[in-house]
């Protein structure tokens, strides 16, 4: 007796094999995307779980950051400090080494009879020295043994320009011989001397124009005389 093959397969071997792949296909884009998904997963957790380090680190930025502007105000505040102690030391350097009051009357009593002074103009510039090549290092070094900074004052040029009237170019050099050798001053220099008359019926008298430099050794502080102090360093 003949047994009938009920396992026969009338589909066509292309259409099979591509049911085989597509069905391939899925597996493999379901497995993909249960890797990517555990994948992400794991990365979602494991920043919930730093929720609290990435916390800590922008609180301890921002204390950094705190700090920081804290120390550029200090640095600041004491840059300011430095300045306004130089200039209190440059005001007390002028102003009481050097009035006014004394030096009009020092220019006052050592002109001759008939001098008039017509203006007075004084003027102060800071003499700027070289740069010492290791002056931060200097600095740095004071810093670390303690030493107390170098404040000293800036030297200052003072110079004086005296516009004034004389019965005659005697008298004119008269003056200047009395001003060369004052020990408050240094550098007198005759700028020019010329023919003045105020109106026709006034005597001709003559205008000169003097410069002059403060000596930079003179201390006006000893009750009003002059003092030369001992040469700088």
């Amino acid at each position: 007796m003949t047994q009938v093959n009920t396992s026969m397969n009338f589909l066509p071997e292309d259409y099979v094999e591509k049911r085989q792949a597509a069905r391939s296909a899925v597996v493999f884009i379901g497995l993909l995307l249960a890797v990517v998904g555990g994948i992400v997963g794991a990365y979602l957790y494991s920043q919930w779980n730093m929720r609290g380090v990435f916390q800590e680190r922008d609180r301890v930025n921002a204390a950094y950051e705190d700090a920081s502007k804290k120390i550029a105000e200090a640095q600041e505040l004491e840059k300011q400090k430095e300045r306004m102690i130089q200039k209190a030391d440059t005001i007390t350097a002028l102003m009481e080494r050097v009035r006014r009051s004394i030096l009009l009357g020092e220019l006052t009593r050592m002109r001759p009879q008939g001098v008039n002074f017509v203006s007075l103009e004084l003027k102060s510039r800071e003499i700027i020295a070289a740069v010492k090549p290791n002056a931060e290092l200097e600095k740095a070094r004071r810093a670390q043994d303690g030493t107390p900074p170098d404040n000293r004052p800036p030297a200052m040029d003072v110079t004086l320009t005296l516009t004034g009237t004389a019965p005659s170019d005697a008298d004119v050099a008269g003056y200047m011989s009395a001003l060369q050798k004052s020990p408050l001053l240094t550098g007198v220099t005759l700028v020019f001397s010329e023919e003045y008359q105020k109106n026709k019926v006034d005597p001709v008298l003559r205008r000169f124009n003097v410069e002059m430099h403060l000596n930079p050794d003179a201390d006006l502080r000893s009750g009003g005389s002059v003092v030369t102090a001992s040469p700088k360093n």
